[in-house]
């Protein structure tokens, strides 16, 4: 298991609380986790970035790796 930095934005941080590590193989573990113990985010199509890189599919993390969770939203 890899030990990652999760960071959260908006209203993502109100929902989780403060930044703080999980262990995961990869980012569709961490998300069964993650709403697992916050059934609320199942209602959020969340973007999920690793190191800075937003991505679209199951990537698998390491030790250190920095998740970042941001909630759905638009520009203008």
């Amino acid at each position: 298991m890899s030990i990652v930095k999760i960071i959260s934005f908006g209203r993502l941080k109100e929902i989780l609380g403060p930044d703080f590590e999980a262990e995961a193989e990869n980012t569709g573990e961490f998300l069964s986790q993650l709403t697992e113990k916050f059934p609320q985010l199942k209602e959020l199509k969340l973007r999920i970035a690793v190191n800075q890189k937003i991505i679209s599919e199951n990537t698998a993390l390491r030790n250190n790796d920095v998740v970042a969770l941001m909630p759905p939203y638009s520009g203008g």
